[in-house]
């Protein structure tokens, strides 16, 4: 298989200086869009500048058409203060099947496990996780989740991308 290049642009957002209080009361903020028919795979990157708390993004599919909405992975939390690196995910199509779950152990260090999965749901999944879910569907969003102490947002940019197997003119 191939790299098909250039990847194709499904979503971007670019936003900042937002107070949002100690948090929403829907939970987060959701961005929804549709996957290319012939999707490959799905690229998320995430930067944020936040104060007072922290902000993660969670890529989820639906089986229905977006009235349900499944966990597929989640970024790192991105703490007060600004993101110097971004925070990326990278969904396939296909997936094996397998998901991670993460702990720190009593003498400080971060034991990560595989799994098959189990439960998927929506805004279950903790940071840095994936649930073994594959796309389900066309129809596709990024959840942007904040913690309780977040105080004002002074910039996000989200962009997800795709490559297809369509071919290029």
């Amino acid at each position: 298989m191939s790299i098909r290049l250039p990847l194709t642009t499904l979503l971007t957002r670019d936003e900042g200086l937002t107070a949002t209080g100690p948090a929403s009361t829907a939970g987060g903020v959701a961005n929804a869009f549709l996957l290319p028919q012939d999707c490959d795979n799905v690229v998320v990157k995430y930067n944020a500048s936040i104060m007072g708390g922290g902000a993660s993004l969670i890529f989820q599919t639906s089986d229905d058409g977006g009235s349900t909405w499944f966990d597929v992975q989640r970024t790192s939390i991105i703490s007060n203060g600004a993101s110097v690196l971004a925070e990326w995910l990278s969904i396939p199509v296909i997936s094996p099947g397998v998901s991670t779950i993460t702990s720190i152990a009593a003498s400080g260090s971060v034991l990560a496990q595989s799994t098959t999965i189990g439960r998927a749901g929506a805004s279950t999944l903790a940071q840095k996780s994936a649930s073994g879910l594959p796309i389900l569907g066309l129809n596709a969003r990024v959840f942007r989740v904040y913690t309780a102490a977040v105080t004002s947002i002074i910039s996000e940019k989200i962009t997800v991308s795709a490559n297809s197997q369509s071919a290029g003119t």
